[in-house]
């Protein structure tokens, strides 16, 4: 998504992710839980279980995961390829998703060392997800070799005809909203998810 110039013209997010990510560092996971419920969410979803990194060799702008809920959410499985607008920002990414929920681990590996990943990394997630008309507001914590950290995300829904602007909006109204959580524009992560835990290649 390209940010433009007359902000009348709206842009199509489907296959676009926005969203910005902070890292807290205490257990805010029920004072976040008591200010969300208090805006109606028209949907609450808790699902845990691994994230498995993939990365191409010579290229740091594009990385796949595997992720299958092993509590919660039905067992839902997904295969998701993300790429990089830009080396020095994660917040705008094309992202492209396969729901795989009946496809052993094994075929989704050996799949995508065919087109061209390679295993990296994996790690383990417990989500709780509220979802709204506009946005998704999730609490996650990550657990990697017996250390977890704690994040709050904020993405505008992919299926809204919006300018980048009017999404930048619906992020800065829950960043309001998430203040008191010490969220803001300056604690925004610049690094996604996958960088944080990336392991180098030899």
């Amino acid at each position: 998504m390209e940010k433009q110039n007359n902000n009348t013209e709206n842009v199509e997010l489907e296959h676009v992710e926005f969203e910005t990510k902070y890292e807290v560092e205490a257990d805010l996971l029920f004072e976040f839980k008591s200010l969300v419920q208090e805006l109606n969410p028209k949907k609450f979803i808790y699902v845990e279980g691994p994230d498995t990194f993939f990365t191409t060799p010579g290229r740091d702008d594009i990385f796949a995961r595997y992720r299958r809920a092993t509590h919660g959410d039905g067992k839902r499985a997904e295969f998701t390829v993300k790429e990089k607008h830009s080396k020095n920002n994660n917040i705008i990414r094309t992202e492209t998703n396969w729901r795989v929920d009946s496809t052993p681990k094994e075929d989704i590996i050996k799949g995508a060392e065919l087109m061209g990943f390679t295993f990296n990394n994996e790690i383990f997630k417990t989500c709780h997800i509220y979802n709204f008309d506009d946005a998704t507001l999730v609490y996650y914590s990550v657990e990697e070799n017996k250390k977890v950290k704690n994040f709050i995300e904020i993405e505008v829904r992919e299926d809204l005809n919006i300018t980048e602007d009017e999404a930048w909006g619906i992020v800065k109204k829950y960043e309001e909203i998430l203040a008191p959580l010490g969220i803001s524009a300056q604690r925004r992560k610049k690094l996604s998810l996958f960088e944080m835990y990336r392991k180098k290649e030899s």
